[in-house]
């Protein structure tokens, strides 16, 4: 599925080229190819871990199951172990772990290649009235 459908972000702050939810309202799962002419990519060739970040927290949004957008509300104990370069897969998946009321929290994890480059926690916020 694609991502915009999902999510309010649009091009080029959408992380995500494709999505697939896993189990409803429970897990998600995500990709991004990531090229040289991305306008994302720093001038040292690699794509800035925030970003990263910002793709968790987008497939963990979709892995909610809840529509219309959310506020990013905290990372936990989140760890890196590598980089993403040109050429690469992002694969990022997320899932839910408990939600109270409209506060979500996920345990997220981004790989390439195979090999986990981040993992933790993401915290989002959706209104209550959404």
């Amino acid at each position: 599925m694609r991502p915009s459908e999902l999510l309010p972000h649009r091009y080029p702050l959408c992380m995500l080229d494709s999505a697939e939810v896993v189990e409803e309202s429970r897990r998600a799962k995500g990709t991004r190819q990531v090229t040289i002419n991305d306008p994302l990519v720093a001038a040292g060739g690699t794509l800035p871990q925030v970003y990263v970040i910002e793709s968790m927290a987008q497939i963990s949004g979709i892995a909610s199951g809840r529509q219309g957008g959310s506020l990013f509300a905290a990372i936990n104990r989140l760890a890196f172990s590598g980089s993403v370069r040109p050429g690469d897969t992002l694969e990022v998946e997320s899932t839910v772990e408990r939600n109270i009321g409209g506060l979500y929290s996920f345990t997220a994890r981004a790989t390439v290649g195979g090999n986990i480059i981040a993992e933790g926690g993401i915290l989002l916020h959706f209104d209550e009235g959404t």
